[in-house]
């Protein structure tokens, strides 16, 4: 994944005015995986970019480029 996709989910869930907490619950994992996502520690595996597509209603280029 290219560098954007922590600046990309961020700005997609504050669009979305969602929490990091509501993102967390919505794709049935922790609060610390999306600040790890969103800081660069960590990415998603590919479920995950499934269910962030949906919950954004998002294009795969629009999370990850």
């Amino acid at each position: 994944m290219k560098n954007n996709f922590k600046e990309n989910l961020k700005n997609l869930r504050n669009i979305a005015k969602l929490t990091q907490d509501d993102l967390a619950k919505l794709l049935n994992v922790s609060f610390k995986s999306i600040s790890h996502w969103e800081n660069g520690y960590s990415e998603p595996n590919i479920d995950m970019l499934i269910k962030l597509k949906e919950i954004f209603k998002a294009s795969y280029d629009d999370i990850i480029e």
